[in-house]
């Protein structure tokens, strides 16, 4: 027995051994092959800071981040680094073994090349599948690391959602999560309490994701408890984003981390299979009735059954990949599309002016009876489409609040070309658009740090308004976002349903007594965006929520 045990144990570190050899031999051969490249990119003259050999960039990003209050999101950071080098229009980072040598572009000329490109526009990373990998599960493969044919099957298999008709359809489900969220904030103005808006948000965005996309009550706004769906995926998050604190990241070099992560993934694919299997049942037992559901596990499923009409079950293969897929579209569809809304309710409140003009819009579509408006919505969605002064104070939040950022994959025949000739190769690299550089961006947007809606009303002959290609909050090009519409439809009805009711007043003074921050390097903004997922405003963005008497004051 004690030699078998023995036996058991020289294999198993025989094995570890290996895997150690072959771990360091790649990072060595990576190492090697990245530093040699940017070294030779800074002999051509490109744009870089100082370059060391065997640490790369970590040193200027390391002084860039000692530049920045604790937390500032990574945007920060390589916005500054090409503040050091006089705003460049590009340049060239390289952090390894963080991540790969990257390429960051801070005007948007040169991304709009960048997309444009037949290959580097519809290729993302591989390097991108690790990142998504606890997130999705299935080693990082989903929609949005996909590449070529296989992208294409399964992104013609999720695209009927998406389309107009079928958005529309969804929004009565949204606007009942929205009168619950309406009620929470009524309940939470009475209290006179500074709030932590960002968690009631993303409960609801939750609850939103699990009428639109699983056709489920997932009822987290309402119960003391998360849904046991909503709560593996909140744990699996959780697993894969910490907060900018040492002991935090610390964790991560525990090897039980990755079993952790596996294990909540596998309990977070069974929540997922459970809805599938009730949708499923479902289906079955109203085949005759004409109910035709507009979320997107019902739509998946209909197509999928009329392709194979002799089963009554998902074949393994097409579940895991449901599962996948599945959990990209939560995370995606609630984690960002919240940091918008949170990013609105401080920039737009920051701005009497802007609110008042938002109102006085909604009045002049919705009438003046805000109880009615919800109504309006469900019985005629498109009207959301009457508000242009509303999607454009939509736009300038996010101008200013970007929630995340666009990367490619580089090859050898893109070569971007700057505004002085300069030429940037991108072989070897991947090329990253920086969102807060490029649309803070001053020889692009005039008055950049203002808040100014104006832009996206005014005509191509005035100078606020944004070249093609400033504004790419959801990115350009064959890979941009999916879903973009589903959002700018669920960012109008936030504010037709909230603006008019409800103030916001944001509370970083009160909560952060005697706090002295250098706030000069995050565009002097107390909500600065920090990292966890998307973007998100930092401490969860402390608020009071009042009652406006709006109403009252009108009549």
């Amino acid at each position: 027995m004690a030699e078998a045990i023995w036996t058991l144990l020289k294999a198993a570190f025989g094995f570890g051994l290996a895997l150690a050899i072959v771990r360091l031999y790649t990072f060595t051969s990576n190492l090697w092959g990245f530093r040699t490249r940017l070294r030779r990119l800074q002999r051509e003259g490109k744009p870089m800071l100082p370059h060391d050999f065997v640490l790369g960039h970590l040193l200027e990003a390391k002084a860039a981040v000692e530049e920045l209050p604790p937390g500032a999101h990574s945007a920060y950071i390589t916005a500054r680094m090409a503040a050091k080098l006089d705003d460049a229009e590009a340049y060239y980072f390289d952090p390894y073994p963080i991540s790969e040598p990257l390429l960051v572009l801070t005007d948007y000329r040169l991304a709009n090349q960048a997309v444009a490109h037949e290959w580097t526009g519809s290729v993302k990373p591989e390097a991108l599948t690790h990142w998504f990998a606890p997130i999705s599960g299935r080693a990082g493969v989903n929609l949005f690391t996909q590449n070529g044919a296989e992208w294409r099957r399964d992104h013609e298999i999720f695209l009927p959602f998406f389309n107009n008709s079928n958005l529309d359809a969804t929004m009565p489900a949204v606007v009942q999560e929205m009168l619950i969220f309406r009620d929470i904030l009524r309940q939470k103005s009475r209290d006179d309490f500074v709030v932590l808006l960002e968690p009631l948000v993303l409960r609801f965005m939750s609850d939103v994701i699990g009428r639109v996309i699983f056709n489920a009550e997932l009822k987290n706004q309402t119960s003391t408890t998360s849904h046991p769906l909503s709560r593996a995926m909140l744990r699996q998050l959780g697993l894969k984003f910490t907060q900018n604190d040492v002991m935090q990241n610390l964790g991560q070099l525990n090897p039980l981390w990755p079993l952790r992560i596996w294990h909540n993934g596998r309990a977070l694919d069974r929540e997922i299979q459970t809805q599938v299997e009730a949708r499923v049942a479902a289906m079955a037992k109203d085949k005759d009735s004409d109910s035709d559901s507009p979320a997107m596990l019902d739509r998946v499923l209909e197509e999928y059954f009329s392709q194979n009409p002799t089963r009554k079950t998902v074949d393994p293969e097409f579940m895991t990949m449901l599962c996948a897929q599945l959990r990209l579209l939560y995370f995606a569809g609630y984690d960002s599309t919240a940091s918008s809304m949170v990013s609105m309710c401080y920039a737009i409140w920051k701005h009497p002016e802007v609110v008042a003009r938002l109102r006085a819009e909604h009045d002049d579509v919705f009438g003046r009876n805000l109880e009615a408006c919800a109504g309006q919505i469900v019985e005629n969605p498109s009207i959301l489409n009457s508000l242009p002064y509303t999607n454009a104070v939509i736009k300038e939040s996010m101008r200013l609040f970007p929630a995340a950022a666009g990367i490619r994959q580089g090859c050898k025949d893109l070569v971007l070309r700057g505004s002085d000739g300069r030429e940037y190769p991108t072989e070897g690299v991947l090329v990253q658009m920086n969102h807060v550089s490029i649309m803070r961006n001053p020889n692009t947007w005039p008055r950049p740090l203002d808040f100014l809606p104006e832009r996206f009303l005014v005509g191509p002959e005035h100078e606020l308004y944004p070249p093609k290609g400033a504004w790419r909050i959801f990115e350009m090009g064959v890979r941009n976002c999916t879903g973009q519409a589903f959002v700018m439809k669920e960012l109008r009805a936030f504010l037709a349903m909230f603006a008019r009711e409800f103030d916001f007043k944001e509370c970083y003074d009160e909560v952060y007594v005697g706090e002295k921050l250098d706030l000069e390097n995050v565009f002097n903004e107390k909500a600065f965006l920090t990292e966890s997922g998307s973007a998100h405003l930092r401490g969860n963005f402390p608020c009071r929520v009042s009652l406006s008497g709006y109403a009252g004051k009108r009549s």
